[in-house]
């Protein structure tokens, strides 16, 4: 079958043109493509673990021959199933026997069916036998060994203290049983038995010599753990291991471990309650501060129309920051080489293209100098403006004129001055009125109110763990959102839709559509609004010689044709910028303790 829909897809580009000619319908070849391949797709490769039966028989010289019926159902193909066993709670495992069905397993590493390994690590024993299966089939697995030093025998009392089903099960079984025998028939009072950790479900009885421990209806976290204390006087043959072990001794571990359970219970439901009552909080703390200082202005009817000139006549490092949004208004290095830009555009430098050095194996890249032209400032300069003005005829004064290296330094001189143009390039975007002041300071109002359900959640995930977990992450992703307060005023909403409109023209809108004579102020907007060097190039494709744009650009000698001076001046734009992009700054088996809990599963 799986052959004949092989040849069904190979044949999958054909089907249509043998169909006509053969006259079978299209709809019926359709037909058999589903009903060949539907099974594939139905027929789930998985198993269960339907029932888990125990049988512990306590040798009078207490070894325990432990036997252990697990009955697997498959859907689908498997080559081996596996058990594991903490290696805790005794002395040693002797006398490992499988059998399939009543059918007896070799024990070599030949990895054939019918045949198993024992394997042994730090942690465990895995036991892997090798089976093979097709289609849905079911069988039982008999895993069989003697447990040794398991028990702790006291003067008057022994304890088995086991876990006879653990969690550690790849698939939870739908029935468990468990029957422990002891050597003599004693009576039903000298047993003493705890469930701990156990489904209320989970059900024990005694018949004379016999523990009976049955329950279903598991879910994937549930185990079965046993406490078992018995006399001393029914294993005739048994060397005492704890002398100060007795059954007084017991008791009042039990009772300490209830009571311990009962005071971790109160703390859990008082953890649930508390996550109850503080996650509904945080949320709708949010959304209260949203509601009051976050919701956004909409923009003005007659606001961002597209347009091909610039809508205002603002500084451009200025407007970068306008369109980053109010979480990015401190300054950095980047608007310092957009300034530069500017500040050549309005005629106080020139920027001249030199050829670069070609290395080995490697493009030729450009070097940009900057020159001055010995304009004085102009009254319509702002502070920031001028400031960076003076200080950049200072490195061309000593002798640092490449852009690439004429904004850096690493003197306390150097640092201090860029601490004080922050400064002053802060104190401008302040008067702009761009962002909303009341909702910038809600950011911190709102992670200082968030602040104390945070502490609550830490609180609640000591008390209740997973809970406090998710309580944490909620408040953390609530904190997180505080970022959606701050906005822009409607001032600032209206010139971000003017200048939006303005960045799409230069993206896409036709170069007729611009004035050719004022392209030096549309390339630095450009390069401020983000343009890319594709986009750039695009939109200086019909630059002439004689724009006004080389009257502060100075190609290199021997650069040829439009093209050319495009790709020249967008690769001024990336690498000029990029020469800033960096933020300044330097700175620089024993009693009560539980053995057993085997695990497995199949593969």
């Amino acid at each position: 079958m799986a052959d004949y829909r092989d040849k069904i897809t190979e044949n999958n580009g054909r089907s249509s043109k043998s169909a006509n000619q053969t006259g079978v319908p299209m709809h019926r070849l359709i037909l058999l493509l589903f009903i060949f391949c539907i099974p594939s797709v139905l027929t789930a490769r998985d198993f269960q673990i339907r029932d888990i039966s125990i049988q512990a028989d306590i040798a009078p010289d207490a070894t325990i021959r432990y036997v252990e019926d697990r009955d697997y159902r498959f859907e689908g193909e498997y080559s081996f199933v596996y058990y594991t066993l903490p290696l805790r709670g005794f002395g040693s495992v002797e006398n490992i026997r499988v059998r399939q069905d009543g059918r007896a397993f070799i024990n070599n590493n030949s990895k054939q069916p019918g045949t198993f390994k024992v394997e042994r690590n730090e942690h465990e024993l895995r036991i892997t036998w090798y089976i093979e299966t097709k289609d849905t089939t079911e069988h039982s697995y008999t895993i069989q060994y003697d447990l040794k030093d398991a028990l702790v025998t006291g003067p008057d009392v022994t304890e088995w203290f086991w876990v006879f089903m653990s969690d550690r099960l790849a698939r939870t079984p739908e029935t468990f049983r468990a029957r422990i025998s002891l050597p003599h028939r004693m009576n039903d009072d000298d047993w003493h038995v705890w469930l701990r950790e156990t489904p209320d479900h989970v059900r024990k009885r005694v018949e004379g010599r016999v523990l009976h421990i049955e329950g279903e209806g598991f879910k994937r976290s549930d185990q079965v753990l046993a406490r078992i204390v018995f006399p001393t006087r029914i294993l005739t043959e048994a060397e005492i291991t704890d002398h100060r072990f007795g059954l007084e001794r017991v008791m009042d571990e039990e009772a300490a471990w209830v009571e311990t359970r009962k005071r971790e219970r109160q703390r859990y439901l008082l953890g649930i309650g508390l996550f109850i009552l503080l996650a509904p909080v945080t949320v709708l703390l949010f959304i209260w501060f949203y509601r009051r200082y976050g919701r956004r202005f909409e923009p003005e009817p007659l606001s961002g129309q597209l347009r091909f000139s610039p809508p205002t006549d603002h500084p451009p490092a200025l407007i970068r920051k306008l369109m980053l949004g109010p979480l990015n208004t401190e300054p950095d290095k980047l608007a310092l080489g957009i300034t530069i830009f500017d500040l050549s555009r309005k005629g106080y430098y020139r920027i001249v293209e030199k050829k670069g050095e070609k290395k080995f194996l490697s493009t030729e890249t450009p070097e940009y100098q900057l020159e001055k032209t010995g304009k004085k400032p102009d009254e319509s300069l702002r502070d920031w403006e001028r400031a960076l003005l003076e200080k950049v005829n200072k490195r061309i004064d000593e002798g640092v004129i490449r852009m690439d290296k004429v904004m850096e330094w690493s003197s306390k001189s150097a640092r201090k001055w860029w601490k004080e143009w922050r400064i002053l390039f802060r104190r401008e975007m302040k008067k702009q009125n761009w962002f909303d002041p009341t909702a910038q300071k809600a950011l911190y109002f709102h992670l200082f109110a968030q602040l104390p359900l945070l502490m609550g959640m830490v609180v609640v995930a000591f008390l209740a763990g997973a809970a406090g977990a998710i309580g944490i992450i909620l408040v953390s992703v609530m904190m997180l959102m505080s970022l959606a307060l701050p906005k822009r005023t409607q001032e600032g909403v209206n010139m971000h839709a003017d200048w939006t409109a303005y960045r799409k023209a230069l993206r896409k809108g036709p170069n007729k559509s611009f004035d050719q004579k004022d392209m030096g102020r549309h390339f630095v907007y450009a390069i401020a609004l983000g343009l890319t060097k594709k986009q750039l190039e695009k939109r200086l494709a019909d630059v002439t010689e004689d724009s006004p744009l080389f009257l502060w650009i100075v190609p290199a000698y021997g650069t040829h044709g439009t093209a050319d001076i495009a790709s020249g001046l967008s690769t001024l734009a990336s690498s000029g910028t990029s020469s800033f992009s960096g933020v300044s700054g330097v700175r620089g088996a024993s009693a009560g303790s539980a053995g057993g809990g085997s695990g497995g599963g199949a593969g």
